[in-house]
C-alpha cells in the first residue's frame, strides 16, 4: 500500500491529488483544493448591479460564462418580483456567440497544451512545440470575436439586465464573420480533416475518427495504449444552462429527465475548500460530454454505443464542440438584425426589488450556477457552484464515489491518471471562488 501527492500544475490556481495505490492500481482518491478567495463574501452588501462587474473575476478563463449566469440570475430576480423583461433577438443571439467563442477558446488550449502533451508521452513522442503556438494564434482569435462585441476579454461586463450594451455595425459583423472564418480553417485544416458542415452532420464516430488529423491521432494513441476504455463514472450527467444549442436535462446513460435547482446540494469538507455539489444526493458529471448527451446528440449517441462514458467518448465529444459551436456562431451571425434594440432598459430599478434569483450557464467544464437575495437594495447572499464542484468531488462516506474518484478507480499508470484526471479540464480558482 501506498499514497502519492501530487501537486496539480497547468490549472487555474492550485490543488493537490492524493492516491492511495494496492497491488499497482488506484484504489481510492481525494482532490484537495487549498487557497479560498471569499468573492462570494465580498459581493455581500453591495448594489445588485455590482455582481455584473466581480463574478467576472471568478476566473481569468471562464469569466464570460460567469458574467453570463449573472445576469440570467439578476433577470430571473425581476421575475420573481413580477417585473417582465424583454430581450431582443439580437441581444440573445450577441449573448450565444461570445459565449460560444469563450467554450472553443478553452477547448483549443485544452486540447494542445495539456491533453496533446500528455498523450505523447504515454505514446514515447515528443509532441512538437510548433502545435502549440499555431493552436495559441486560433484561441486569440476566439477572444477577439468575443472582444467585438464585448469589447475586450477577459474580465467584461457587458451583459446587463435587459440586454448587451454594445451596438455593433456591418462592420463588426463582417469582422467576427471573417473570424470564425479563421477558427473553422484551422479546425478542418488541423483537426479533423474535412468540412464543417461534414463532421457536424455526421452521427457515426468512425466516419470522424477516419477523416485524419488530429482527432485521429488521438484515438490511435489511446487505441495503441488500450485506454480508450478507461475514466468511465457513474454514466450519469447533466445540464442546467440552456439557449439554443443547450438543453437542460438530466441524463442517466441515454435516458433523459427534466431538471430542477431545488435539488442541486452543497456541502462543506474539512479538508478541501472545495464543496461536494450533487443532484438529489446523486453524483453527476457536466462538461461537454454530458451537455452532448443531454441533447441526444446523434455523434455522442454512437460513441456512448461502444465506449460508454469513457476516456475517449470525454475527449472526442469535447473536440467536436469546437466544431458545433463554430457553426452556431456562423448562423447567429447571419440572424442579427442590426435594426432590433440591443438593451430594452427595465421598467423598474434593480435596487427597488426584494428576493431571490437564480441563473445557470453553460460554461466551458459544464453547468455553472449563481443564486442571488437582494434585501433593502443591496446583496444579502450570493452563491455560486462551478463545474469543477461537480466533477472534482469527495465521497465523504460509504457511499457512492464521487465523478472523479470513480473515474480514476483501478488505474494503474500515473501518465494515464494524469490524463483522464485532466479530461475533466478541472480550475481551481473557480471551485474556490
Amino acid at each position: 500500500m501506498k499514497i502519492t501527492k501530487e501537486i496539480i500544475e497547468k490549472i487555474e490556481g492550485e490543488a493537490k491529488l492524493e492516491l492511495e495505490w494496492k497491488k499497482g492500481k488506484v484504489v481510492s482518491s481525494k482532490v484537495k483544493f487549498f487557497s479560498y478567495r471569499g468573492l462570494e463574501e465580498i459581493i455581500e452588501g453591495r448594489h445588485p448591479m455590482d455582481a455584473l462587474v466581480l463574478t467576472p473575476r471568478v476566473c481569468g478563463i471562464c469569466g464570460h460564462a460567469q458574467l453570463m449566469a449573472c445576469v440570467h440570475t439578476l433577470e430571473n430576480l425581476y421575475e420573481n418580483c413580477g417585473v417582465k423583461l424583454h430581450l431582443s433577438d439580437k441581444a440573445k443571439n450577441i449573448r450565444d456567440i461570445t459565449l460560444d467563442a469563450e467554450i472553443i477558446q478553452n477547448h483549443i488550449k485544452w486540447l494542445y497544451f495539456i491533453i496533446l502533451p500528455i498523450l505523447y508521452r504515454i505514446d514515447g513522442k515528443e509532441f512538437e512545440k510548433q502545435k502549440i503556438f499555431k493552436a495559441l494564434n486560433v484561441a486569440v482569435t476566439a477572444t477577439k470575436l468575443i472582444a467585438v462585441f464585448a469589447g475586450q476579454w477577459p474580465h467584461n461586463s457587458y451583459m446587463i439586465p435587459g440586454g448587451v450594451v454594445c451596438d455593433p455595425t456591418y462592420v463588426e459583423i463582417h469582422q467576427a464573420k471573417s473570424l470564425i472564418k479563421g477558427i473553422i480553417s484551422f479546425f478542418e485544416k488541423e483537426i479533423v480533416k474535412t468540412k464543417l458542415g461534414n463532421c457536424t452532420e455526421v452521427d457515426n464516430f468512425k466516419e470522424i475518427l477516419d477523416c485524419g488529423g488530429v482527432m485521429s491521432e488521438v484515438y490511435d494513441i489511446l487505441d495503441r495504449n488500450d485506454i480508450s476504455e478507461v475514466g468511465k463514472a457513474h454514466d450519469r450527467f447533466i445540464a442546467f444552462g440552456e439557449n439554443s444549442i443547450f438543453k437542460s436535462a438530466k441524463a442517466i446513460r441515454t435516458i433523459t429527465r427534466a431538471v430542477h435547482s431545488r435539488y442541486i446540494q452543497e456541502e462543506s469538507l474539512d479538508f478541501t475548500y472545495a464543496k461536494n455539489v450533487k443532484y438529489n444526493g446523486k453524483f453527476y458529471e457536466v462538461g461537454p460530454l454530458a451537455r452532448a448527451m443531454v441533447a441526444k446528440n446523434p455523434l455522442a449517441k454512437s460513441i456512448h454505443r461502444v465506449y460508454k462514458d469513457s476516456l475517449l467518448s470525454r475527449i472526442v465529444l469535447k473536440i467536436m464542440e469546437i466544431a458545433y459551436l463554430s457553426k452556431h456562431i456562423e448562423k447567429k451571425l447571419n440572424e442579427i438584425d442590426l435594426n432590433e434594440e440591443s438593451y430594452i432598459k427595465p421598467k423598474v430599478k434593480i435596487e427597488s426589488l426584494e428576493g431571490k434569483g437564480e441563473g445557470f450557464a453553460e460554461a466551458a467544464r459544464g453547468s455553472l450556477y449563481h443564486s442571488i437575495e437582494v434585501e433593502n437594495g443591496k446583496i444579502k447572499s450570493y452563491d455560486i457552484i462551478t463545474p469543477t464542484q461537480w466533477n472534482l468531488g469527495n465521497s465523504v462516506d460509504k457511499g457512492e464515489l464521487s465523478t472523479i474518484q470513480q473515474a480514476l478507480l483501478g488505474l494503474d499508470n500515473e501518465d494515464v491518471v494524469s490524463l483522464v484526471f485532466r479530461s475533466f479540464d478541472e480550475c481551481s480558482v473557480c471551485t474556490t471562488h
